[in-house]
């Protein structure tokens, strides 16, 4: 891959980019021992039963893991102003910390409220209130299972409850939730910060698929238990996260590391390419998670912020 131009500057294009190419196998989707079995017996299901085959990656996919915190987080937790926040049927864990104009942070799958911890004390030093939830089934909030439709209408729910808005901080997955809970649920955010996001929704699922073996029609079989689930809500083919940017009428600043194993470092460049005056900050050697504690980032973070 060749590209030119300044980690810093703006960038701008008219073209519609060509899909970015599959992540290699890391994180969340790297190849274990168990994989392989796991592989095999979706096999089977897809091939003898498929209706069975499709709920039962939907099932595995809406459990996220849960993470323990280290000392870090726990102590970032301690210090915060806590609360509970109904959504649905589930219970919200919510922190805040600092005073000023309200940042929302938004984690990633299988993530937790203050995995961006490092970016809180910086924020509130530059005179914000920052708020950070566990998503529905991730970290201290209640639920066994989510997706992405609950965790869009967390993010909606939060950020109304705790608004106006003046930025929006999403990473990995939770990039793209934020995109889309601007675009469809309301969330009306003075500017945002993607990290680490990949360029369509439909990626992640095909990540899952292509991890556990799942047949592209036992696959076609999920999207459509999902759409159903969701009365048509949900519509499979409006859920590029680029387009969802093109539509935003905020400013953006796209962050993403080169050597991002788990979401390829070119789905944040096809995105601020094709828009006309997204910011980029391209890091190299950070992967997917050490990022957003870079003091670099961190720095670029908040001087987005400020302005």
């Amino acid at each position: 891959m060749s590209y030119q131009f300044s980690p810093e500057s703006n960038l701008s294009g008219v073209r519609e980019p060509a899909p970015a190419p599959q992540a290699q196998r890391a994180g969340r989707f790297a190849a274990t021992r168990g994989s392989s079995a796991v592989r095999h017996i979706y096999g089977a299901l897809c091939r003898f039963v498929p209706g069975l085959a499709a709920h039962m990656a939907y099932a595995q996919l809406a459990r996220p893991p849960r993470p323990a915190l280290n000392e870090r987080h726990i102590a970032l937790r301690k210090r915060a102003r806590r609360w509970r926040l109904p959504v649905g049927r589930n219970q919200l864990a919510v922190y805040e910390w600092g005073k000023g104009p309200t940042i929302l942070m938004v984690h990633g799958w299988g993530s937790h409220a203050t995995h961006m911890g490092r970016m809180i004390d910086p924020l509130v030093d530059a005179g914000f209130r920052v708020v950070a939830f566990d998503a529905p089934a991730h970290g201290k909030s209640s639920g066994g299972s989510t997706d992405l439709v609950q965790f869009a209408n967390a993010v909606s729910t939060v950020g109304k409850h705790v608004g106006p808005l003046h930025c929006v901080i999403g990473h990995s997955f939770g990039a793209a939730m934020a995109m889309y809970a601007a675009r469809d649920w309301g969330v009306e955010p003075g500017r945002m910060v993607l990290i680490s996001s990949f360029n369509h929704c439909n990626w992640f699922l095909q990540m899952f698929a292509e991890h556990v073996g799942l047949t592209a029609p036992v696959l076609d079989r999920m999207r459509q238990m999902l759409s159903r689930l969701y009365g048509g809500r949900l519509k499979w083919s409006h859920m590029s996260v680029l387009e969802m940017a093109r539509q935003a009428g905020f400013p953006m600043l796209f962050v993403h590391d080169e050597d991002d194993q788990e979401i390829p470092f070119d789905h944040s460049l096809a995105m601020v390419t094709a828009l006309k005056d997204a910011q980029f900050k391209a890091t190299s050697g950070l992967g997917h998670h050490r990022v957003v504690r870079h003091p670099e980032v961190i720095k670029r973070v908040v001087a987005f912020a400020s302005h």
